[in-house]
């Protein structure tokens, strides 16, 4: 609004742009729709937050590099629909049987239930925080 309050809103857009970095290509991103990645490229030296993504992901990670076809796409793609199966099978172009078949192996690969809301926030900030770390 004026020039005393520039100083702060210049250094979150450019924490926004350096934030925005690792994002899947885009033709723009909204700065203001970068908290939560403004605050992981914050934290991307914080062993904390690359002992998270190992104890939350570290099994999936692993599973994905031992066989053909990887789970981790799947459990992005969830978290990204807000553990919406319809939508999540339709992002994915699965039929619903297929996508609760993955799920049902996330979960036991990872000893989560996906359906709990508090596990898919964790396990979305961990797939998150993997960009970062």
């Amino acid at each position: 609004a004026d020039w005393d309050g520039a100083g702060p809103e210049l250094r979150l857009a450019a924490d926004g742009a350096a934030s925005a970095a690792p994002l899947p290509a885009a033709a723009w991103h909204d700065a203001r729709a970068l908290e939560l990645q403004r605050l992981l490229w914050h934290w991307r030296e914080d062993r904390e937050l690359a002992a998270l993504v190992t104890r939350r992901l570290g099994p999936l990670i692993e599973h994905d590099r031992r066989r053909r076809h990887a789970l981790l796409p799947t459990l992005e793609a969830l978290c990204a629909n807000a553990g919406r199966k319809a939508e999540t099978a339709r992002a994915l172009h699965l039929n619903r049987q297929a996508l609760y078949h993955r799920i049902e192996r996330i979960e036991r690969l990872l000893g989560v239930d996906l359906s709990d809301p508090t596990e898919l926030l964790t396990l979305h900030l961990a797939v998150e925080a993997r960009r970062y770390v």
